[in-house]
């Protein structure tokens, strides 16, 4: 007689013996959940206990991951996290990714740095809960020591860890991932800042100082890019890396209609390719046509060229004469490079950098508008509910905020005319002069 054919997941009869020493042993067959045939026998004292010993060995070779080709039980925690990068980088070439290349480039620094050193020898079957609970514990520990805490990064080490175990899961290499079951403390709440009108007139004022001081020395010849970059951030809360990604193409300043800016791109840095435009925003909701107020469309008409495509950039590297950086936009790196400078001459070192501006802009729009408004401009997220994700057009025309930003420029140059005037009264002629250098009328100087 044939062997019993059992569909997946069923055992045939199971067989109990004595045995010479006196204990029993249970024997039965098995058909995996992928069809294939198994032997599972368990040894007891008795009769009865033999046959639930036999009946748990079943059930845990039921439920027992086997793994695919490339990840079983007993691969390494390391060789986890390369394959799940690795894997996310090919996602990150698809047309609309699951995943940004310079996240993946996060996450590979995180897992490098803080799991794998702890962790990477292990093998997946070895992880557990109180295990991976360590990891997050060491990190926070190691914090209490140095300058910084490390609060958010054992928060981004689950969500990068919790990712690589995910996927070991789907390839039946863990049946359950152990790290979705540990607790991370809460990152500390950000506390906003944002720079008063007065100091939006100084920065402007000491961009403008810093591009003056340079004409006529030698070295590259100023362009004016740095007081529109700012400009350009004041007047639409984008990120510098949404501005230097800005071409001409996307740039609307004619006189008919509003003008506006499209933010499509961005600049990022991607391992292996330097700082690179990337024909995205930072997110979905990034995508927006921003109404931009009078002085940005006055300082961008400063900086165009005579000669233009819709691919030129709006802030285009200087063309070296061996024909390099043709066409290529100035990197973020060197834009922040230009504030620090003209921030040291001012004697504002330290005071200012690209986020505060966003920062400014959305915290003048709120306090005048409303708090929709601002997160629309910056390009946030509003609502999450169902209706609003599936059913709802979202309105690709940012609200019209440019009379709003430029009074913040208006007001500003108001209160610093208003102190010059005060202190001229109060000082002897011999201070006036220093101090009409210090804080020029912009009118008067040309800008």
């Amino acid at each position: 007689m044939g062997k019993q054919m059992l569909k997946p997941g069923e055992h045939g009869e199971i067989f109990l013996k004595e045995t010479s020493t006196g204990s029993w042993r249970g024997r039965a067959r098995l058909r995996l959940l992928d069809g294939d045939y198994t032997s599972v026998s368990r040894s007891a004292s008795n009769r009865d206990a033999a046959r639930l010993r036999v009946q748990e060995g079943i059930t845990e070779r039921l439920n027992a991951p086997k793994g695919s080709e490339s990840l079983t039980p007993t691969s390494k925690f390391g060789l986890a996290c390369r394959e799940w990068v690795n894997e996310m980088r090919v996602r990150a070439t698809w047309p609309r990714p699951p995943i940004r290349p310079q996240t993946i480039d996060e996450y590979e620094r995180l897992l490098g740095n803080h799991a794998v050193p702890r962790l990477g020898k292990r093998c997946l079957n070895e992880l557990t809960p109180a295990v991976c609970q360590g990891l997050l514990d060491s990190i926070v520990e190691r914090g209490k020591d140095g300058k910084f805490d490390l609060v958010t990064t054992a928060s981004q080490v689950r969500s990068a860890v919790n990712q690589v175990l995910d996927r070991a899961v789907i390839h039946d290499a863990l049946r359950d991932n152990p790290m979705r079951k540990t607790k991370a403390p809460a990152p500390r709440k950000p506390d906003p800042k944002a720079l008063t009108v007065t100091d939006v007139y100084r920065l402007r004022a000491a961009v403008r100082a810093w591009e003056e001081v340079r004409r006529g020395k030698p070295g590259p010849k100023p362009r004016g890019h740095l007081p529109a970059a700012v400009d350009l951030m004041l007047g639409t809360g984008m990120r510098i890396g949404e501005v230097m990604a800005l071409q001409w193409g996307a740039v609307n300043l004619s006189p008919d209609g509003l003008p506006t800016v499209a933010v499509e791109a961005t600049m990022v840095d991607i391992k292996g390719q330097g700082t690179v435009r990337q024909e995205m925003p930072k997110t979905d909701a990034g995508e927006r046509t921003i109404i931009v107020p009078p002085f940005v469309v006055a300082s961008l008409k400063a900086i165009r060229p005579e000669v233009t495509t819709a691919q030129t950039a709006v802030f285009a590297s200087r063309r070296f004469k061996d024909g390099r950086n043709v066409g290529r936009p100035v990197t973020t790196h060197n834009m922040r490079r230009m504030l620090r400078a003209a921030l040291e001459l001012a004697g504002m070192a330290g005071e200012v950098h690209p986020h505060l501006l966003r920062s400014t802009v959305a915290t003048f729009v709120a306090r005048r508008m409303s708090s929709a408004e601002a997160s629309a401009l910056l390009g946030h997220k509003i609502g999450t509910g169902v209706t609003e994700r599936h059913y709802i057009e979202r309105l690709r025309l940012a609200p019209d905020t440019s009379a709003v930003l430029q009074a913040m420029i208006e007001i500003g140059e108001e209160e610093a005319r208003s102190a010059v005037s005060g202190k001229a009264e109060r000082e002897p002629v011999a201070g006036r002069v220093s101090v009409a250098v210090a804080v020029a009328d912009p009118d008067e100087s040309g800008w």
